[in-house]
Protein backbone atom coordinates (compact mmCIF):
# COMPACT_ATOMS: atom_id res chain seq x y z
CA UNK A 1 0.00 0.00 0.00
CA UNK A 2 2.71 2.51 1.06
CA UNK A 3 4.81 1.46 -2.51
CA UNK A 4 1.54 2.74 -4.33
CA UNK A 5 1.53 5.91 -2.52
CA UNK A 6 4.94 6.74 -3.05
CA UNK A 7 4.72 5.52 -6.68
CA UNK A 8 1.26 7.41 -6.93
CA UNK A 9 3.28 11.07 -5.57
CA UNK A 10 6.11 11.11 -7.57
CA UNK A 11 4.16 9.86 -10.82
CA UNK A 12 1.45 12.79 -10.06
CA UNK A 13 4.26 15.24 -9.45
CA UNK A 14 5.27 14.70 -12.88
CA UNK A 15 2.10 14.77 -14.54
CA UNK A 16 1.08 17.91 -12.62
CA UNK A 17 4.16 19.82 -13.09
CA UNK A 18 4.23 18.99 -17.06
CA UNK A 19 0.69 20.14 -17.15
CA UNK A 20 1.39 23.55 -15.41
CA UNK A 21 4.32 24.25 -17.33
CA UNK A 22 2.50 23.64 -20.68
CA UNK A 23 -0.90 25.27 -19.51
CA UNK A 24 2.04 28.68 -18.33
CA UNK A 25 3.03 28.36 -21.83
CA UNK A 26 -0.20 28.35 -23.50
CA UNK A 27 -1.91 31.43 -21.05
CA UNK A 28 1.14 33.33 -21.29
CA UNK A 29 1.36 33.15 -25.36
CA UNK A 30 -2.67 34.19 -25.28
CA UNK A 31 -1.65 36.78 -23.16
CA UNK A 32 1.49 38.70 -24.30
CA UNK A 33 2.09 37.07 -28.12
CA UNK A 34 -0.59 39.81 -29.28
CA UNK A 35 0.95 42.69 -27.49
CA UNK A 36 4.79 41.65 -28.35
CA UNK A 37 3.56 40.84 -32.34
CA UNK A 38 1.84 44.26 -31.86
CA UNK A 39 4.96 46.08 -30.54
CA UNK A 40 7.26 44.58 -33.21
CA UNK A 41 5.03 45.95 -35.77
CA UNK A 42 4.96 49.17 -34.71
CA UNK A 43 8.93 49.46 -34.08
CA UNK A 44 9.33 47.81 -37.64
CA UNK A 45 6.72 50.56 -38.85
CA UNK A 46 9.05 53.33 -37.35
CA UNK A 47 11.53 51.94 -38.89
CA UNK A 48 11.21 51.79 -42.17
CA UNK A 49 8.87 55.19 -42.08
CA UNK A 50 12.02 57.24 -40.78
CA UNK A 51 14.03 55.77 -43.32
CA UNK A 52 11.74 57.06 -45.98
CA UNK A 53 12.21 60.10 -44.62
CA UNK A 54 15.57 60.08 -44.44
CA UNK A 55 15.63 59.26 -48.35
CA UNK A 56 13.65 61.86 -49.31
CA UNK A 57 15.66 64.27 -47.38
CA UNK A 58 18.87 63.20 -49.13
CA UNK A 59 16.89 63.88 -51.69
CA UNK A 60 17.30 59.95 -53.67
CA UNK A 61 16.08 59.23 -56.69
CA UNK A 62 11.94 58.44 -57.24
CA UNK A 63 12.45 55.27 -58.28
CA UNK A 64 14.86 53.91 -55.33
CA UNK A 65 12.33 55.11 -52.78
CA UNK A 66 9.46 53.58 -54.64
CA UNK A 67 11.72 50.41 -54.78
CA UNK A 68 12.23 50.74 -50.93
CA UNK A 69 8.83 51.43 -50.44
CA UNK A 70 7.60 48.23 -52.41
CA UNK A 71 10.11 45.87 -50.96
CA UNK A 72 8.76 47.24 -47.12
CA UNK A 73 4.85 46.98 -48.38
CA UNK A 74 5.46 43.39 -49.33
CA UNK A 75 7.07 42.41 -46.07
CA UNK A 76 5.02 44.12 -43.93
CA UNK A 77 1.93 43.28 -46.00
CA UNK A 78 1.42 46.84 -45.39
CA UNK A 79 0.03 49.77 -47.90
CA UNK A 80 2.47 52.71 -47.28
CA UNK A 81 1.91 55.98 -49.36
CA UNK A 82 3.70 59.50 -49.09
CA UNK A 83 1.32 62.18 -49.87
CA UNK A 84 1.04 66.20 -49.31
CA UNK A 85 -1.56 67.51 -47.74
CA UNK A 86 -3.95 68.61 -50.55
CA UNK A 87 -3.85 64.41 -50.72
CA UNK A 88 -1.30 64.22 -53.79
CA UNK A 89 0.61 61.27 -54.11
CA UNK A 90 4.57 61.69 -54.38
CA UNK A 91 5.83 58.09 -53.27
CA UNK A 92 4.52 54.73 -52.56
CA UNK A 93 0.77 53.32 -53.57
CA UNK A 94 -0.71 56.07 -55.00
CA UNK A 95 -4.63 56.44 -57.18
CA UNK A 96 -3.07 55.22 -60.81
CA UNK A 97 -1.90 51.72 -58.50
CA UNK A 98 -3.51 49.11 -60.15
CA UNK A 99 -4.46 47.09 -56.68
CA UNK A 100 -6.94 45.16 -57.99
CA UNK A 101 -9.72 45.43 -61.41
CA UNK A 102 -12.53 43.97 -63.10
CA UNK A 103 -13.31 43.39 -67.03
CA UNK A 104 -16.09 44.64 -68.64
CA UNK A 105 -16.83 43.67 -72.31
CA UNK A 106 -18.88 46.23 -74.74
CA UNK A 107 -21.43 45.10 -77.73
CA UNK A 108 -18.40 45.42 -79.97
CA UNK A 109 -16.97 42.53 -78.06
CA UNK A 110 -14.02 44.88 -76.81
CA UNK A 111 -12.80 44.25 -73.35
CA UNK A 112 -11.98 47.00 -70.80
CA UNK A 113 -9.90 46.49 -67.49
CA UNK A 114 -11.71 48.71 -65.00
CA UNK A 115 -8.93 49.72 -62.32
CA UNK A 116 -9.39 49.42 -58.43
CA UNK A 117 -7.34 53.07 -57.05
CA UNK A 118 -8.52 51.58 -52.99
CA UNK A 119 -9.44 54.94 -53.11
CA UNK A 120 -12.67 55.48 -55.05
CA UNK A 121 -15.50 53.23 -55.39
CA UNK A 122 -16.35 49.85 -53.56
CA UNK A 123 -16.05 47.17 -56.08
CA UNK A 124 -17.73 44.75 -53.48
CA UNK A 125 -21.09 45.54 -55.27
CA UNK A 126 -20.12 44.73 -58.64
CA UNK A 127 -20.84 40.85 -59.71
CA UNK A 128 -19.90 38.78 -62.64
CA UNK A 129 -22.71 38.95 -65.42
CA UNK A 130 -23.73 42.80 -64.15
CA UNK A 131 -24.99 44.65 -66.58
CA UNK A 132 -22.72 47.61 -66.17
CA UNK A 133 -22.01 51.59 -67.88
CA UNK A 134 -18.87 53.24 -66.53
CA UNK A 135 -18.29 56.97 -66.72
CA UNK A 136 -14.21 57.59 -66.19
CA UNK A 137 -11.10 58.39 -67.73
CA UNK A 138 -9.15 56.21 -70.66
CA UNK A 139 -5.36 55.89 -69.07
CA UNK A 140 -3.89 53.59 -71.31
CA UNK A 141 -5.11 53.31 -75.30
CA UNK A 142 -3.45 50.09 -75.66
CA UNK A 143 -4.28 48.80 -72.57
CA UNK A 144 -7.73 49.78 -72.14
CA UNK A 145 -7.32 50.66 -68.99
CA UNK A 146 -10.13 52.99 -67.19
CA UNK A 147 -10.47 54.67 -64.42
CA UNK A 148 -13.85 54.98 -63.45
CA UNK A 149 -15.47 58.52 -61.92
CA UNK A 150 -19.19 56.73 -62.30
CA UNK A 151 -20.33 53.33 -62.50
CA UNK A 152 -24.41 52.98 -63.09
CA UNK A 153 -25.68 48.91 -62.55
CA UNK A 154 -29.65 48.55 -62.93
CA UNK A 155 -30.80 51.65 -61.28
CA UNK A 156 -28.14 52.02 -58.66
CA UNK A 157 -25.07 54.68 -59.50
CA UNK A 158 -21.48 54.28 -57.56
CA UNK A 159 -19.18 57.31 -57.34
CA UNK A 160 -15.97 58.08 -55.75
CA UNK A 161 -15.44 59.10 -52.50
CA UNK A 162 -15.24 62.50 -51.00
CA UNK A 163 -11.40 61.48 -51.28
CA UNK A 164 -11.43 60.67 -54.70
CA UNK A 165 -12.80 63.27 -56.26
CA UNK A 166 -10.24 65.36 -55.18
CA UNK A 167 -7.94 63.02 -57.55
CA UNK A 168 -9.78 63.88 -60.47
CA UNK A 169 -10.53 67.44 -59.78
CA UNK A 170 -6.78 67.83 -59.57
CA UNK A 171 -3.71 65.96 -62.21
CA UNK A 172 -3.17 62.62 -60.79
CA UNK A 173 -2.35 61.04 -63.25
CA UNK A 174 1.86 60.88 -62.88
CA UNK A 175 4.20 61.18 -66.34
CA UNK A 176 4.60 57.41 -66.03
CA UNK A 177 0.93 56.92 -66.56
CA UNK A 178 0.77 58.83 -69.71
CA UNK A 179 1.13 57.03 -73.02
CA UNK A 180 2.62 58.39 -76.26
CA UNK A 181 2.28 61.95 -74.15
CA UNK A 182 -1.18 62.29 -74.51
CA UNK A 183 -3.51 62.74 -71.69
CA UNK A 184 -6.07 60.65 -70.44
CA UNK A 185 -9.23 61.02 -72.26
CA UNK A 186 -12.69 61.22 -70.27
CA UNK A 187 -14.65 57.89 -71.76
CA UNK A 188 -18.10 56.20 -71.37
CA UNK A 189 -18.14 52.17 -71.92
CA UNK A 190 -21.40 50.23 -71.49
CA UNK A 191 -21.60 46.50 -71.27
CA UNK A 192 -21.11 43.31 -69.12
CA UNK A 193 -18.60 41.82 -66.26
CA UNK A 194 -16.76 39.10 -67.39
CA UNK A 195 -14.63 38.99 -64.56
CA UNK A 196 -14.00 39.87 -61.00
CA UNK A 197 -10.93 39.49 -59.12
CA UNK A 198 -11.15 38.10 -55.41
CA UNK A 199 -9.51 40.15 -52.93
CA UNK A 200 -8.46 39.36 -49.47
CA UNK A 201 -10.10 40.25 -45.96
CA UNK A 202 -7.48 41.75 -44.53
CA UNK A 203 -6.45 43.75 -47.77
CA UNK A 204 -10.14 45.03 -48.14
CA UNK A 205 -9.84 46.77 -44.07
CA UNK A 206 -6.26 48.29 -45.18
CA UNK A 207 -7.83 50.05 -47.79
CA UNK A 208 -11.36 50.98 -45.62
CA UNK A 209 -8.89 52.28 -43.42
CA UNK A 210 -6.47 54.26 -45.25
CA UNK A 211 -9.54 55.88 -47.00
CA UNK A 212 -10.75 57.01 -43.73
CA UNK A 213 -7.34 58.23 -42.83
CA UNK A 214 -7.23 60.62 -45.93
CA UNK A 215 -11.05 61.74 -44.98
CA UNK A 216 -9.37 63.17 -41.79
CA UNK A 217 -6.86 64.58 -43.57
CA UNK A 218 -8.96 66.11 -45.95
CA UNK A 219 -11.03 67.31 -43.27
CA UNK A 220 -8.32 68.87 -40.60
CA UNK A 221 -8.15 72.56 -40.83
CA UNK A 222 -5.80 74.34 -43.09
CA UNK A 223 -2.04 74.90 -41.85
CA UNK A 224 -2.53 71.80 -38.84
CA UNK A 225 -0.43 68.69 -39.31
CA UNK A 226 -1.28 65.21 -38.29
CA UNK A 227 0.47 64.04 -35.24
CA UNK A 228 3.76 61.66 -35.70
CA UNK A 229 1.89 58.50 -33.99
CA UNK A 230 0.84 54.88 -34.87
CA UNK A 231 -2.44 53.80 -33.28
CA UNK A 232 -4.70 51.09 -33.97
CA UNK A 233 -8.03 51.80 -36.11
CA UNK A 234 -10.76 48.90 -36.53
CA UNK A 235 -12.51 48.10 -39.65
CA UNK A 236 -16.04 47.92 -39.19
CA UNK A 237 -17.00 46.46 -42.44
CA UNK A 238 -14.59 43.52 -42.17
CA UNK A 239 -14.24 43.83 -38.08
CA UNK A 240 -10.11 43.58 -38.23
CA UNK A 241 -7.38 45.58 -36.33
CA UNK A 242 -4.98 47.46 -38.66
CA UNK A 243 -2.01 49.44 -37.40
CA UNK A 244 -2.03 52.92 -38.45
CA UNK A 245 1.40 55.38 -39.01
CA UNK A 246 1.25 58.74 -39.63
CA UNK A 247 4.59 60.61 -39.86
CA UNK A 248 5.38 64.20 -41.13
CA UNK A 249 8.60 64.47 -43.67
CA UNK A 250 10.53 67.21 -41.59
CA UNK A 251 11.02 70.30 -43.72
CA UNK A 252 8.34 69.55 -46.48
CA UNK A 253 4.36 69.28 -46.39
CA UNK A 254 4.61 65.43 -47.16
CA UNK A 255 2.98 62.99 -44.82
CA UNK A 256 4.09 59.11 -44.70
CA UNK A 257 0.64 56.62 -44.23
CA UNK A 258 1.08 53.55 -43.78
CA UNK A 259 -1.73 51.20 -42.66
CA UNK A 260 -0.82 47.36 -41.98
CA UNK A 261 -3.31 44.68 -41.02
CA UNK A 262 -3.25 42.83 -37.47
CA UNK A 263 -5.24 39.59 -38.78
CA UNK A 264 -2.31 37.58 -39.32
CA UNK A 265 -1.26 37.63 -35.42
CA UNK A 266 -5.10 36.25 -34.27
CA UNK A 267 -4.89 33.22 -36.73
CA UNK A 268 -1.50 32.70 -35.44
CA UNK A 269 -2.79 32.27 -32.45
CA UNK A 270 -5.91 30.09 -33.16
CA UNK A 271 -3.81 27.88 -35.08
CA UNK A 272 -0.87 27.55 -33.02
CA UNK A 273 -3.81 26.94 -29.77
CA UNK A 274 -4.72 24.16 -32.04
CA UNK A 275 -1.21 22.46 -32.57
CA UNK A 276 -0.55 23.13 -28.75
CA UNK A 277 -3.53 20.92 -27.78
CA UNK A 278 -2.53 18.12 -30.32
CA UNK A 279 0.98 18.77 -29.19
CA UNK A 280 -0.40 18.37 -24.98
CA UNK A 281 -2.07 15.74 -26.09
CA UNK A 282 0.90 13.35 -27.85
CA UNK A 283 3.37 14.49 -25.24
CA UNK A 284 1.31 14.08 -22.26
CA UNK A 285 1.22 10.41 -22.78
CA UNK A 286 4.78 10.55 -23.39
CA UNK A 287 5.26 11.90 -19.79
CA UNK A 288 2.85 9.38 -18.41
CA UNK A 289 4.59 6.35 -20.01
CA UNK A 290 8.04 7.99 -18.33
CA UNK A 291 6.81 9.26 -15.05
CA UNK A 292 5.11 5.61 -14.55
CA UNK A 293 8.99 3.66 -15.20
CA UNK A 294 10.79 6.20 -13.35
CA UNK A 295 8.01 6.65 -10.38
CA UNK A 296 8.13 2.62 -9.74
CA UNK A 297 11.98 2.70 -10.32
CA UNK A 298 13.04 5.66 -7.75
CA UNK A 299 10.23 4.23 -5.11
CA UNK A 300 10.68 0.42 -5.08
CA UNK A 301 14.36 1.62 -2.78
CA UNK A 302 13.08 4.42 -1.25
CA UNK A 303 10.33 1.63 -0.15
CA UNK A 304 12.67 -1.18 0.97
CA UNK A 305 14.83 1.43 3.24
CA UNK A 306 11.64 2.74 4.50
CA UNK A 307 11.00 -0.76 5.81
CA UNK A 308 14.54 -1.20 7.09
CA UNK A 309 13.96 2.08 9.04
CA UNK A 310 10.67 1.16 10.36
CA UNK A 311 12.56 -2.08 11.68
CA UNK A 312 15.03 0.04 12.97
CA UNK A 313 13.17 1.87 14.61
CA UNK A 314 11.83 -1.26 16.83
CA UNK A 315 15.09 -2.52 17.71
CA UNK A 316 15.65 -4.69 14.90
CA UNK A 317 18.68 -4.49 13.53
CA UNK A 318 19.14 -8.06 11.29
CA UNK A 319 17.83 -6.96 7.91
CA UNK A 320 20.69 -4.57 5.66
CA UNK A 321 20.11 -3.21 2.48
CA UNK A 322 21.17 -4.55 -0.64
CA UNK A 323 23.16 -1.24 -2.27
CA UNK A 324 23.06 -1.94 -6.03
CA UNK A 325 24.37 1.68 -7.36
CA UNK A 326 26.48 4.30 -6.10
CA UNK A 327 23.98 7.42 -6.76
CA UNK A 328 22.54 9.17 -3.77
CA UNK A 329 19.85 6.01 -3.56
CA UNK A 330 23.00 4.05 -2.82
CA UNK A 331 24.95 6.32 -0.67
CA UNK A 332 21.75 6.21 1.67
CA UNK A 333 21.21 2.73 1.92
CA UNK A 334 24.72 2.77 2.86
CA UNK A 335 24.15 5.09 5.28
CA UNK A 336 20.95 3.09 6.52
CA UNK A 337 23.25 0.40 7.28
CA UNK A 338 25.77 2.05 8.94
CA UNK A 339 23.18 3.56 11.20
CA UNK A 340 21.98 0.31 11.69
CA UNK A 341 25.27 -1.21 13.09
CA UNK A 342 26.60 2.21 14.96
CA UNK A 343 22.49 2.12 16.68
CA UNK A 344 22.50 -1.63 17.59
CA UNK A 345 26.27 -1.85 19.29
CA UNK A 346 25.50 1.73 21.05
CA UNK A 347 22.01 1.44 21.95
CA UNK A 348 22.50 1.23 25.50
CA UNK A 349 24.28 4.37 25.84
CA UNK A 350 21.28 6.23 23.66
CA UNK A 351 18.86 4.57 25.78
CA UNK A 352 20.66 6.14 28.92
CA UNK A 353 21.32 9.54 26.84
CA UNK A 354 17.88 9.69 25.68
CA UNK A 355 16.90 8.86 29.89
CA UNK A 356 18.60 12.16 30.71
CA UNK A 357 17.17 13.98 27.51
CA UNK A 358 13.72 13.25 28.99
CA UNK A 359 14.20 15.48 31.77
CA UNK A 360 12.10 18.60 32.43
CA UNK A 361 14.46 21.43 32.65
CA UNK A 362 12.80 24.38 34.06
CA UNK A 363 13.71 28.14 34.45
CA UNK A 364 16.41 28.17 36.44
CA UNK A 365 18.15 25.87 34.57
CA UNK A 366 18.04 27.81 31.25
CA UNK A 367 19.31 30.53 33.17
CA UNK A 368 22.33 28.27 34.12
CA UNK A 369 22.51 27.31 30.89
CA UNK A 370 23.34 30.77 29.96
CA UNK A 371 25.32 31.78 32.07
CA UNK A 372 27.52 28.74 31.34
CA UNK A 373 27.57 29.90 27.94
CA UNK A 374 28.12 33.20 28.89
CA UNK A 375 31.43 31.73 30.93
CA UNK A 376 32.32 30.10 28.20
CA UNK A 377 32.23 32.52 25.76
CA UNK A 378 34.00 35.18 27.67
CA UNK A 379 36.72 31.93 28.05
CA UNK A 380 37.17 32.04 24.24
CA UNK A 381 37.40 35.86 24.30
CA UNK A 382 40.16 35.57 26.95
CA UNK A 383 41.76 32.74 25.11
CA UNK A 384 43.16 34.79 22.52
CA UNK A 385 44.95 37.38 23.71
CA UNK A 386 46.25 35.20 27.00
CA UNK A 387 47.70 33.01 24.38
CA UNK A 388 49.17 35.78 22.06
CA UNK A 389 50.63 37.92 25.55
CA UNK A 390 52.35 34.23 26.49
CA UNK A 391 54.00 33.23 23.60
CA UNK A 392 55.31 37.13 22.67
CA UNK A 393 56.33 37.12 26.38
CA UNK A 394 58.18 34.23 26.10
CA UNK A 395 59.87 35.16 23.44
CA UNK A 396 61.17 37.94 24.76
CA UNK A 397 61.58 36.35 27.50
CA UNK A 398 64.18 33.46 25.18
CA UNK A 399 65.97 36.53 23.14
CA UNK A 400 63.66 35.66 20.34
CA UNK A 401 62.42 38.74 19.50
CA UNK A 402 65.71 40.72 21.05
CA UNK A 403 66.01 43.32 17.94
CA UNK A 404 62.46 44.44 17.49
CA UNK A 405 61.04 44.12 21.12
CA UNK A 406 59.37 47.50 20.97
CA UNK A 407 57.08 46.40 18.56
CA UNK A 408 55.69 43.12 20.38
CA UNK A 409 55.40 45.23 23.58
CA UNK A 410 53.04 47.63 21.34
CA UNK A 411 50.94 43.98 20.41
CA UNK A 412 51.12 42.76 24.13
CA UNK A 413 49.61 46.05 25.31
CA UNK A 414 46.69 46.12 22.33
CA UNK A 415 45.90 42.33 23.77
CA UNK A 416 45.96 44.17 27.46
CA UNK A 417 43.77 46.97 26.39
CA UNK A 418 41.12 44.46 24.11
CA UNK A 419 41.15 42.40 27.84
CA UNK A 420 40.69 45.59 29.63
CA UNK A 421 37.77 46.38 27.39
CA UNK A 422 36.17 43.41 27.40
CA UNK A 423 35.95 43.14 31.22
CA UNK A 424 35.09 46.42 31.88
CA UNK A 425 31.90 46.05 29.51
CA UNK A 426 31.21 42.90 31.22
CA UNK A 427 30.99 44.92 34.40
CA UNK A 428 29.25 47.50 32.79
CA UNK A 429 26.60 44.07 31.86
CA UNK A 430 26.66 43.34 35.41
CA UNK A 431 25.89 46.61 36.87
CA UNK A 432 23.44 46.98 34.62
CA UNK A 433 21.73 43.80 34.97
CA UNK A 434 21.47 44.44 38.95
CA UNK A 435 18.04 45.73 40.30
CA UNK A 436 19.31 48.04 42.74
CA UNK A 437 20.86 50.34 39.49
CA UNK A 438 19.44 53.32 39.27
CA UNK A 439 19.59 55.91 36.12
CA UNK A 440 21.14 59.61 36.55
CA UNK A 441 17.97 60.77 34.57
CA UNK A 442 18.31 64.61 33.30
CA UNK A 443 16.80 66.73 30.28
CA UNK A 444 19.04 66.91 27.64
CA UNK A 445 19.29 67.44 23.53
CA UNK A 446 19.53 64.33 21.47
CA UNK A 447 21.05 66.19 18.62
CA UNK A 448 23.91 68.00 20.50
CA UNK A 449 24.50 64.36 22.51
CA UNK A 450 25.03 62.97 18.91
CA UNK A 451 27.12 65.73 17.31
CA UNK A 452 29.29 65.01 20.23
CA UNK A 453 29.65 61.36 19.72
CA UNK A 454 30.05 62.28 16.14
CA UNK A 455 33.17 64.95 16.44
CA UNK A 456 34.73 61.48 18.32
CA UNK A 457 34.18 59.04 15.60
CA UNK A 458 34.67 61.21 12.27
CA UNK A 459 38.19 60.48 11.47
CA UNK A 460 36.91 56.73 11.97
CA UNK A 461 34.35 57.17 9.54
CA UNK A 462 36.39 59.72 7.03
CA UNK A 463 38.88 56.54 7.30
CA UNK A 464 36.68 54.35 5.21
CA UNK A 465 35.19 57.67 2.80
CA UNK A 466 31.73 56.50 4.47
CA UNK A 467 29.44 59.48 3.84
CA UNK A 468 27.06 60.25 6.90
CA UNK A 469 24.15 62.08 6.13
CA UNK A 470 22.08 63.85 9.21
CA UNK A 471 19.79 67.01 8.80
CA UNK A 472 18.98 69.15 11.95
CA UNK A 473 16.33 70.66 11.75
CA UNK A 474 15.11 71.82 15.42
CA UNK A 475 16.19 70.62 18.70
CA UNK A 476 15.37 67.41 20.34
CA UNK A 477 15.08 67.57 24.05
CA UNK A 478 14.37 64.44 25.93
CA UNK A 479 14.48 62.53 29.52
CA UNK A 480 17.09 59.83 30.31
CA UNK A 481 20.11 59.03 31.81
CA UNK A 482 22.70 61.16 29.27
CA UNK A 483 25.81 58.88 29.72
CA UNK A 484 24.33 56.21 29.45
CA UNK A 485 21.92 57.39 25.72
CA UNK A 486 25.69 58.80 24.81
CA UNK A 487 26.81 55.27 25.29
CA UNK A 488 24.02 53.85 23.40
CA UNK A 489 24.73 56.08 20.48
CA UNK A 490 28.34 55.55 20.31
CA UNK A 491 28.12 51.62 20.24
CA UNK A 492 25.34 51.95 17.36
CA UNK A 493 27.57 54.36 15.53
CA UNK A 494 30.53 52.75 15.95
CA UNK A 495 28.55 49.54 14.87
CA UNK A 496 27.45 51.34 11.75
CA UNK A 497 31.01 52.36 11.01
CA UNK A 498 32.47 48.97 11.13
CA UNK A 499 29.96 46.95 9.35
CA UNK A 500 29.24 49.58 6.60
CA UNK A 501 31.28 49.37 3.40
CA UNK A 502 33.76 51.68 2.04
CA UNK A 503 32.27 54.66 -0.01
CA UNK A 504 28.82 53.98 2.03
CA UNK A 505 26.68 55.96 3.22
CA UNK A 506 25.23 56.37 6.89
CA UNK A 507 22.12 58.05 7.60
CA UNK A 508 21.02 59.43 10.53
CA UNK A 509 17.89 60.82 11.34
CA UNK A 510 15.78 61.98 14.74
CA UNK A 511 12.45 62.02 14.42
CA UNK A 512 9.39 63.32 16.45
CA UNK A 513 6.79 60.68 17.03
CA UNK A 514 3.66 63.35 18.04
CA UNK A 515 1.13 60.78 19.08
CA UNK A 516 3.25 59.24 21.42
CA UNK A 517 5.27 62.36 22.27
CA UNK A 518 9.14 60.80 21.91
CA UNK A 519 11.65 61.74 19.76
CA UNK A 520 12.58 57.95 17.39
CA UNK A 521 16.68 58.10 16.75
CA UNK A 522 17.65 56.26 13.66
CA UNK A 523 21.11 54.73 12.44
CA UNK A 524 21.05 53.69 8.82
CA UNK A 525 23.98 51.69 7.34
CA UNK A 526 24.26 50.65 3.89
CA UNK A 527 24.75 48.35 1.45
CA UNK A 528 25.34 45.16 4.23
CA UNK A 529 22.39 43.03 6.18
CA UNK A 530 21.64 40.78 8.72
CA UNK A 531 20.34 37.50 8.01
CA UNK A 532 16.96 37.14 8.99
CA UNK A 533 17.08 34.13 11.04
CA UNK A 534 20.09 35.52 12.93
CA UNK A 535 18.49 39.32 13.12
CA UNK A 536 17.32 38.96 16.67
CA UNK A 537 20.29 37.24 18.11
CA UNK A 538 22.52 40.34 17.63
CA UNK A 539 21.36 41.93 21.17
CA UNK A 540 23.14 38.47 22.60
CA UNK A 541 26.34 38.79 24.24
CA UNK A 542 29.19 37.97 22.39
CA UNK A 543 26.82 37.95 19.04
CA UNK A 544 28.83 38.87 15.70
CA UNK A 545 27.61 39.27 12.38
CA UNK A 546 31.11 38.68 11.07
CA UNK A 547 31.61 35.04 12.41
CA UNK A 548 35.39 34.70 11.48
CA UNK A 549 35.72 37.88 14.87
CA UNK A 550 38.17 39.52 12.57
CA UNK A 551 40.46 42.30 14.15
CA UNK A 552 39.08 44.44 10.86
CA UNK A 553 35.82 44.71 12.69
CA UNK A 554 37.28 44.67 16.35
CA UNK A 555 35.25 44.87 19.37
CA UNK A 556 34.01 42.06 21.92
CA UNK A 557 30.54 41.60 21.07
CA UNK A 558 29.19 43.14 24.35
CA UNK A 559 28.22 46.21 22.97
CA UNK A 560 24.61 46.16 21.44
CA UNK A 561 24.41 43.16 25.20
CA UNK A 562 25.05 46.93 26.96
CA UNK A 563 22.72 49.07 24.48
CA UNK A 564 20.11 46.55 25.07
CA UNK A 565 20.31 47.05 29.33
CA UNK A 566 20.14 50.84 28.93
CA UNK A 567 17.54 50.76 26.57
CA UNK A 568 15.50 48.48 28.57
CA UNK A 569 16.41 50.58 32.13
CA UNK A 570 14.75 53.29 29.50
CA UNK A 571 12.02 51.64 28.75
CA UNK A 572 12.31 52.38 25.28
CA UNK A 573 11.15 50.34 22.36
CA UNK A 574 14.08 49.37 20.30
CA UNK A 575 14.73 47.39 17.54
CA UNK A 576 16.63 46.84 14.68
CA UNK A 577 15.57 45.49 10.40
CA UNK A 578 17.11 45.33 7.45
CA UNK A 579 15.80 48.11 4.66
CA UNK A 580 15.86 47.90 0.63
CA UNK A 581 19.35 50.04 1.60
CA UNK A 582 20.76 48.27 4.35
CA UNK A 583 20.61 47.76 8.15
CA UNK A 584 18.04 50.24 10.66
CA UNK A 585 18.75 50.43 14.57
CA UNK A 586 16.59 52.67 16.06
CA UNK A 587 15.31 53.15 19.42
CA UNK A 588 12.93 56.12 21.46
CA UNK A 589 13.46 58.84 24.38
CA UNK A 590 10.35 60.17 26.34
CA UNK A 591 9.98 63.83 24.65
CA UNK A 592 10.56 67.12 26.46
CA UNK A 593 8.64 70.00 25.90
CA UNK A 594 11.13 72.81 25.11
CA UNK A 595 9.00 75.86 26.88
CA UNK A 596 8.78 74.05 30.11
CA UNK A 597 12.67 74.04 30.08
CA UNK A 598 13.07 77.69 29.33
CA UNK A 599 10.28 77.91 32.34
Amino acid sequence: MRKSRIAYKLFLIHVVLFAAIFTMQIVFQSIYFEPYYVHTKKKDMEEFAHTIESKIKNHESKDAINKYITQMSENNNAIISVIDHQLQDHYGSSLNNINSQFVVKTKENREYKIVDNFLSIDFKEINEEDSISIDGLLLDDKESLVLPNKIKIGTRILEPTEVSLLFFEGSTISDQDMTNDELPKPITIEGKVVSKPTESKSFTAQKNVIIQEMIVMMNKKEGQMLPNEIYTVRDTQTDINNLVLTENVEGTDLVILAVTSLQSVNEVIGNLNQYYIILFVFTLIIVIFVAIIFSKTLSKPLVKMSTIADQIANQNFSEKYNVKSKDELGQMGEALNKMSINLEQKITELVHANEKLAQDYDLQMKLKEKEKEFVANVSHELKTPLTVINGYIKGIKNGVYEQNALKYYDVILDEVDRMTEMVQEMLDISRLESPTYQLTESTFDLWHTFLKVYDKYKAMADEKRLQVLFEIDEEAYVNGDIRRIEQVITNLFVNAVKYTPKNSQININIVYQKHIRKYMFKVENENTHIPFEEIEQVWDPFYRVEKSRSKEFGGTGLGLAIVKQILDLHHSNFGVYNTEKGVEFHFDLRAVDVDSIDA
